[in-house]
């Protein structure tokens, strides 16, 4: 064939594809996202989460079903759901009770401010001899150490929130600190860790906070095990309940704290005439979810049977309580409705890409990443035949300026060009396809996230799988998991960047005609 004539061609070929490619993306607007996401993420939904008064949950599990239908994308289910059966787990505290046992008697409390994380999913009974052990820290550099030669194998261990050095300096308690004593203790084999509330701590909300998501019940998915339980029991309680577990010290919490403090040296000690039994009682009833699920067939007859899959979790952290609603517009109602988009500018396509696409709006994942878990080992096309998860995961917000740096697991907003992706880099070709079409939209692309992040979305349940994965977000802010992650925040023109980004991903590897390449798979 001519030169020429074979580079004439290609041109046209090129055009025609942009020019083809550039009327889907156009169905993505920021007026279709905004509108959807005001409706997710409204109050009258109540939080999109279990047991509320107004089943917000199933609301918007209807109102994906009717949009897939209204675009007319066919169902990958029975009319679009599939159902996913958990058992609810919540914690009865008219029944918790802490005893007290010393060799000529047993002194018994009822108790409402003892809640526990972990653990089996019926009730239980932790006894054991009780271990002060101050703050439960190490410092590396100055060894200060709480339990340095002390024998936790089988104790209970009971510890202060913070550490002598976040007292000193006024710092609130932080969660990152508290899991390393808890690594701790489980090294040493405790049995288990009561964590109480330091006296000098003025911020009653940490464990407060910790008690509103604890006492709101788990979920596991029903004949499985929680992918997500904790290594070690952990317990928390109030400086009362402490008090009453040292009085045989003849001490009360805040005074050990203040030698403590005061010495700069640790004062842990066993308890050795008395051991503690903590009674946890727990309510069980069986509930059943939904995910969402659609799929566009692709147009090659047998490269069909082939597949691209979105995710995106739909459900949110329900009411405080108190009047307050965690409508989690950023988490993930921007994931969620940008989804809806992305779903719009597949079907909207003449010529399908070769591959077919799934749309797994999942549930329960602020439970423990259970929807798409169910979905993993239950796929509308074999996980085989699945090249690539792309999830959406809080898409929706910009900082005013991209970070200059960036800790793993501190709050990290991308500004107004970047975005955050987990990987785990599977695929060579993957990483190369992602950052032409982020180059293509304008995107800067970060992995600062990926080690820290790899286990909290769903996309892990693939991962895992050995499926390639992008967990795509704009990063996490101070507005995360609390009621002010509302509307007025969100960054719709990012939101369709995203999304474009993620349709053209997803088109460029489903329509190609060899499979992605994994040259890096998980061991």
């Amino acid at each position: 064939m001519n030169t020429k004539l074979l580079l004439s061609i290609v041109c046209v070929a090129i055009a025609f594809f942009s020019a083809a490619q550039k009327k889907e993306l156009q169905t993505i607007t920021e007026s279709d996202l905004k509108a959807h996401l005001e409706f997710v993420a409204g109050d009258n939904l109540q939080g999109r989460d279990f047991f509320t008064d107004v089943p917000g949950l199933e609301i918007t599990a209807e109102y994906l079903k009717a949009q897939c239908r209204k675009m007319g994308i066919p169902s990958a289910f029975d009319c679009y759901f599939q159902p996913v059966e958990m058992i609810a787990l919540t914690p009865d505290p008219e029944q918790t009770q802490l005893s007290l046992i010393d060799s000529t008697s047993v002194i018994s409390y009822q108790t409402k401010d003892i809640f526990a994380m972990g653990g089996p999913a019926k009730s239980d009974t932790i006894s054991g001899n009780i271990l002060f052990a101050g703050y439960g820290w190490y410092n590396e550099e100055t060894k200060y150490n709480d339990t340095k030669d002390l024998d936790m194998k089988g104790k209970i261990v009971l510890i202060m929130t913070r550490n002598i050095e976040q007292v000193k300096a006024g710092e609130d308690p932080n969660t990152d600190i508290e899991m390393k004593k808890m690594a701790r203790a489980m090294m040493g084999g405790a049995r288990a860790v009561v964590l109480m509330n330091d006296p000098m701590n003025p911020n009653v909300e940490y464990l407060e906070s910790i008690r509103k998501y604890v006492t709101g019940g788990s979920l596991q998915l029903k004949g499985g095990k929680s992918s997500f339980q904790l290594p070690i029991r952990v317990i928390f309680g109030n400086e009362e309940l402490a008090d009453k577990m040292l009085a045989e010290s003849g001490k009360t919490l805040a005074e050990l704290q203040k030698e403590i403090n005061e010495s700069e040296s640790p004062k842990s000690f066993d308890i050795t005439e008395q051991e503690v039994e903590i009674m946890l009682v727990k309510k069980r009833d069986t509930i059943v979810g939904k995910n969402v699920v659609a799929i566009v067939e692709g147009s090659d007859p047998e490269l069909k049977n082939e597949c691209v899959v979105f995710t995106a979790h739909y459900d949110h952290l329900g009411t405080d309580g108190e009047g307050g609603v965690y409508n989690g517009a950023d988490d993930n109602g921007t994931g969620t409705v940008a989804l809806l988009e992305i779903a719009e500018a597949f079907q909207s396509m003449k010529k399908k890409p070769r591959r077919s696409i799934v749309f797994a709006w999942v549930t329960a994942e602020e439970k423990g990443l259970l929807g798409s878990d169910y979905y993993s080992q239950n796929p509308a096309l074999p996980l085989e035949n699945t090249l690539l998860d792309i999830n959406l995961d809080m898409v929706g917000r910009s900082a005013e300026k991209e970070p200059q740096e960036v800790e793993e697991n501190e709050k990290s907003l991308a500004g107004p060009d970047g975005l955050y992706i987990v990987s785990g880099k599977q695929s060579s070709e993957l990483l190369k396809i992602s950052n032409e079409v982020c180059e293509q939209f304008g995107l800067i692309p970060r992995d600062e996230l990926t080690q820290a992040f790899l286990m909290r979305s769903d996309y892990f349940h693939f991962y895992k799988n050995g499926v390639p994965i992008l967990g795509l977000s704009t990063g996490l802010h101070a507005d995360y998991h609390e009621i002010t992650d509302e509307l007025d925040k969100i960054d719709y023109l990012k939101m369709k960047r995203v999304a474009q980004y993620a349709f053209t991903v997803a088109y460029k590897v489903a329509n190609q005609k060899k499979r992605l390449e994994v040259d890096k798979p998980v061991k």
